[in-house]
């Protein structure tokens, strides 16, 4: 049984948690840290096998994400590993609460790291994989938003991980050519026999109403576009950049604005 939340955590009410947890099944867990704490409001995930958890990202430094991480595993004989969709603050600030933790290992944050524990052999060109114990997750490299960028993709609940070079909001684009290459690479992976349920990102920037965002620093959401994107939307990403060309403009769509910076 899967599910989402009928209302995030949008930063409309004045109190409650710093992290809205969701369990999206018995082994996957949605965590969104309050748009209250800061206003990027990112979406960090725990995905437990049954020999390691991993943690993707960390969110900023404003909340005790630690605590919660504890809480989630208390009870369960499992390593942690906590690694991250890229290295931007707003995914990397938490990192310092897990120094010290016990069978906790945090993923660096460059390309040598990330190609070194995944086991990615030619960056951006071959994937890597980690496996949690009976959940297997492929590794993709992504650069183009940051550089050393990754989506996973679970086989086990085909939910594919994109943090934020697709969500819906504004994909923000520092090498164009690079995003344009990952962009379709991942939409090839998807179509070379890997199925996806969800596109899951790290933030919601978009209001409900199509083509419509939130003014960026934005900490109050009310009518926000829901979390999950169907697999037709990485699709249809992976159409308007191969359409764009060599040269970089802002697209506007229905679900994501392909912002260049």
């Amino acid at each position: 049984m899967t599910s989402f939340p009928q209302h995030w955590d949008d930063g409309t009410t004045t109190d409650g948690p710093d992290h809205q947890v969701h369990w999206y099944d018995d082994r996957t867990a949605i965590v969104r840290q309050s748009l209250r704490t800061n206003f990027e409001g990112p979406f960090l995930y725990l995905l437990l096998g049954t020999e390691r958890a991993l943690l993707l990202d960390t969110g900023t430094r404003h909340a005790n994400l630690r605590a919660v991480a504890d809480e989630l595993l208390a009870g369960r004989d499992l390593d942690l590993v906590v690694a991250h969709t890229h290295g931007h603050g707003d995914h990397i600030g938490g990192d310092d609460q897990f120094a010290g933790r016990e069978r906790t290992q945090v993923v660096g944050l460059t390309v040598d790291d990330v190609s070194a524990y995944f086991g990615i052999g030619s960056w951006p060109d071959e994937n890597g994989r980690l496996d949690l114990g009976e959940r297997v997750l492929d590794v993709i490299p992504i650069p183009g938003h940051q550089g050393s960028d990754v989506a996973l993709y679970d086989r086990r609940t085909r939910l594919l991980l994109t943090g934020d070079s697709l969500y819906p909001g504004r994909l923000y684009v520092a090498d164009w050519p690079a995003y344009r290459a990952s962009v379709a690479r991942l939409a090839g992976f998807v179509a070379a026999g890997n199925p996806v349920t969800w596109v899951l990102g790290a933030h919601i920037e978009m209001t409900a109403r199509p083509g419509v965002d939130f003014p960026m620093g934005a900490d109050r959401h009310p009518g926000e576009h829901e979390l999950e994107l169907a697999p037709g939307v990485l699709t249809e990403l992976a159409e308007v950049m191969a359409a764009a060309g060599e040269s970089p403009e802002r697209i506007v769509r229905e679900h994501f604005v392909v912002q260049p910076v």
